[in-house]
């Protein structure tokens, strides 16, 4: 063992580089290849499955002029370089989800080197390695590879660390070289179109410059080209927000967690500070990992509580760390603030997103926290090497390289976790019960595939953990609908409608139960009126049809088209007035990411 030890240590040494490289992509594959045998689940669905640009080939200029979700999903995100990255994966396979994830996978192996160049250039080489491979193994990235539409978040984070790298790159040695400005403009370019977070590109180099300058840059005596820089990537923001906002037509998102929708942003920030501890062990200390953090599976805290306390303080010494590292080691301080910047977008405090913690997000403040870490090794290194017992010498290393296969170990084994929405959601279930949108999203996909007893247990579950929640009910309404048990639906489809009065599958749903009731004049009335206001008007014209059908039995029209006894019973057949349009196998918007 200490003869390998020794030759790979003098391979190390003499090629840096390729050694350490090799190390860093057998360490990320390692930890990611076993969902290479994944199928399709959560955002996958609209995403991938559903999203009429993916499943054809379009022309280049309709990638570039038409949203995320597609056209039959409306407006909410502008991300066409990823679209077409689905695209191309789905040609290729012919719908199979294998080539999605040998992508994601590969493009996980290339961000894995990304990271090892960044570090390579502000850490020594044992440092660099230390860094490449923490975060190749790290388990809060397996959302982001296991689950097909994580291929953004690589494919942002890519562009974005080369853009940096090179930056650091030229600044050791002086000024920007004219192909560098080029070269991160370009990076710029895929990254805004790859994600929304593209767009922090400018501000990660200008902390670069404002922490790096004093201990690892050159100063050169002039900056044209850092000027050239500037201007060009303000230039290329403005284009993209006006592109983004006449394609979109506002700067638009997902929607807000449902949780956030009626908050202020001063109990925005309340509920994420109690949120801190749970940011924190993810990066520290994974082993809990969940599809979705939802309440009451993490604490949901609007005003001032005791369960703030560990938050703050975690806070405060955060703040504490970063002045001391302001002062003593700037890439410390560098580290710290690449963690608080890439979290920004998603922090909810200025404006709600579609997530209180999600894994997804922490995939390129990651690279931060690997930084720290292996900067935080390096500066204890020394001190190490003079402790007098050689156990201890040998111990520490040891514990670190356990920790390192351990965290590969974890990371494999939550890939198998992502392989369908059934697996899962009940994984979720089962590790998070009184996640309320695990329950949601489990009795959805029952209620798909017509277990109504099922489906009915879990959303139950779900609105006795969080009740209120007009989605919910609406699922409530109709697997009782589709059960064929609408003295139930009905008041549930209209409690949604006093919440939510533009809720257009509730207003079907209510019309066809009406229907099936014999409340044939009401069921006409709200067909009517759904049909003049242009929603679902195939299945509202469907109602109508039955709804008159069935009225001019008995009763009488008269020539402002108002039944004369309206209300009276008129039906004398015993057929069910059910609407088979209206029976639909699943609602995609809740078994999918789009519920987040």
């Amino acid at each position: 063992m200490s003869g390998a030890l020794t030759r790979w240590r003098a391979a190390f040494d003499a090629r840096p580089a390729l050694v350490g490289g090799a190390v860093v992509l057998v360490a990320a594959f390692l930890a990611s290849a076993t969902g290479l045998g994944n199928g399709f689940a959560y955002d996958d669905i609209p995403v991938v499955v559903e999203n009429p640009m993916v499943q054809q080939l379009h022309s280049l200029w309709a990638y570039l002029t038409d949203s995320y979700w597609g056209p039959s999903r409306g407006n909410s995100l502008y991300r066409p370089v990823t679209v077409i990255a689905f695209a191309l994966e789905r040609w290729v396979g012919g719908g199979s989800p294998l080539p999605f994830h040998v992508a994601n996978v590969v493009l996980y192996l290339g961000t894995a080197l990304a990271v090892f160049a960044l570090a390579r250039e502000l850490l020594p080489r044992e440092g660099a390695l230390l860094a490449g491979v923490l975060w190749a193994v790290h388990p809060v990235h397996v959302e982001a590879v296991a689950n097909i539409v994580g291929q953004s978040e690589m494919l942002v984070a890519i562009p974005t660390l080369l853009a940096v790298t090179m930056y650091i790159r030229d600044r050791r040695v002086g000024d920007l070289r004219g192909r560098t400005v080029a070269g991160i403009a370009g990076m710029f370019a895929l990254a805004l179109l790859s994600k929304e977070h593209g767009i922090l590109v400018p501000f990660i180099l200008i902390l670069a410059e404002v922490a790096l300058r004093s201990s690892h840059f050159a100063r050169p005596a002039a900056l044209p080209r850092r000027a050239l820089l500037a201007r060009t990537l303000l230039l290329m923001t403005v284009a993209y927000v006006v592109v983004r906002l006449s394609i979109l037509g506002g700067f638009a998102g997902d929607a807000p967690h449902p949780t956030l929708t009626d908050l202020t942003r001063g109990e925005r920030l309340w509920v994420m500070l109690a949120l801190v501890p749970e940011f924190a062990r993810l990066f520290f200390w994974p082993a809990r990992l969940h599809a979705d953090y939802s309440p009451n599976a993490i604490p949901f805290l609007t005003s001032p509580d005791p369960g703030h306390l560990l938050g703050a303080a975690i806070l405060l010494a955060t703040i504490a760390g970063l002045v001391l590292a302001w002062r003593r080691d700037r890439l410390i301080a560098f580290a710290i603030l690449w963690v608080g910047l890439t979290l920004g977008p998603v922090s909810n405090i200025l404006i709600p997103t579609g997530v209180l913690v999600a894994e997804r997000t922490l995939f390129l403040p990651s690279v931060g926290f690997a930084l720290l870490v292996a900067r935080l090794a390096v500066l204890a290194a020394p001190a190490l090497a003079h402790v007098p017992r050689g156990w201890v010498r040998r111990a520490v290393p040891a514990t670190l390289v356990l920790l390192l296969v351990a965290a590969a170990a974890r990371s494999a084994t939550r890939q198998l976790d992502w392989e369908d929405n059934a697996t899962l959601f009940a994984t979720t279930i089962a590790q998070a019960p009184d996640n309320f949108r695990a329950h949601h999203a489990l009795g959805e996909l029952f209620g798909s595939a017509g277990s109504w007893e099922r489906a009915l247990h879990h959303l139950r579950i779900a609105d006795s953990l969080y009740p209120g929640y007009d989605l919910l009910e609406l699922s409530i309404a109709r697997v009782l609908h589709f059960d064929d048990r609408c003295p139930e639906a009905l008041p549930v489809y209209e409690k949604v409608l006093a919440h939510r009065p533009d809720a257009e599958v509730a207003r079907v749903g209510r019309a066809a139960c009406l229907l099936e009731l014999r409340r044939l004049s009401d069921a006409r009335e709200e067909a009517v009126a759904g049909i003049a206001r242009g929603n679902a008007v195939g299945s509202f014209g469907v109602i109508l049809q039955k709804a008159e059908s069935s009225l001019v039995a008995t009763d009488t029209v008269d020539a402002r088209n108002r039944w004369f006894r309206a209300g009276a019973p008129v039906s004398r057949s015993d057929a069910r007035l059910r609407v088979p349009v209206l029976l639909m196998r699943s609602n995609p918007a809740l078994i999918s990411g789009r519920m987040r």
